[in-house]
């Protein structure tokens, strides 16, 4: 979704253009959710549609992919948990991964590279990736050039009342990102860094966004919803070794 205003380029890949500025926001609710929780029957028992079970972990897995608070996927997870059922992700680990300094830092604790970063309603110091930090707003942008501060910043935080999380960019640096579906992706440079994610985080179904930093070291930035409707046949047959589906 890109800023509104002239001087924008819309990009083929969901990200707007403008000089010296990436926008990207997750798309309207009714395009992300993807599905309406139903119930299927499994071995007598009545579970939410896109759970299935992971056999080798001994757990539920939640698989609708958007993750966001107040989701769907957040309530199905809310409700095998206080139905006393091991699913993952919970409550939390969601939390945990969609609000980006609780991502940064978990990633930090876990040994994960991450670039250096901090938390602001004001002003901070290009070239950085910008991050929400709220309930009402899933948005990102990437601020290249000095002289847009203001302007950014004002608009991420609802007029400077919510924060940001600011990332800071080396130079030379470029933002990418890889799918990861239960550790695994298909990517070879990003393999062991999706297995690692999963073993931190717990999201079976990401985009995981990544600094590549000039010298060859790739920092973990921030994690986008992977709808499950959005897999790759390559991607749901992998994803179909590793869990059981109802029925």
């Amino acid at each position: 979704m890109c800023p509104r205003g002239g001087g924008s380029r819309r990009r083929r890949d969901g990200h707007a253009r403008e000089d010296g500025l990436i926008s990207r926001s997750a798309s309207e609710p009714e395009e992300r959710n993807g599905f309406i929780p139903r119930l299927a029957a499994w071995g007598g028992e009545r579970v939410p549609d896109y759970v299935a079970y992971h056999p080798e972990g001994g757990f539920l897995v939640n698989l609708a992919g958007d993750y966001n608070y107040i989701e769907a996927a957040y309530y199905i997870s809310q409700d095998l948990e206080a139905m006393g059922r091991a699913v993952h992700p919970t409550c939390q680990e969601m939390l945990d991964a969609y609000v980006p300094p609780l991502f940064l830092e978990k990633a930090r604790l876990a040994g994960l590279p991450v670039p250096n970063h901090y938390i602001t309603n004001d002003i901070f110091e290009p070239p950085v990736i910008v991050d929400t930090v709220n309930p009402f707003m899933y948005r990102q942008m990437v601020v290249l050039k000095r002289g847009m501060q203001r302007r950014v910043a004002k608009s991420l935080t609802r007029n400077f009342t919510y924060a940001i999380c600011c990332q800071d960019l080396p130079e030379r640096a470029r933002v990418g990102y890889f799918r990861a579906v239960m550790g695994e992706c298909g990517a070879g440079r990003y393999r062991e860094l999706a297995r690692r994610f999963w073993e931190a985080f717990r999201l079976p179904l990401a985009e995981v966004r990544v600094i590549l930093a000039p010298g060859g070291e790739i920092l973990l930035s921030g994690v986008d919803p992977l709808p499950y409707k959005a897999l790759t046949a390559r991607e749901r047959a992998r994803l179909n070794r590793v869990v059981q589906w109802p029925g």
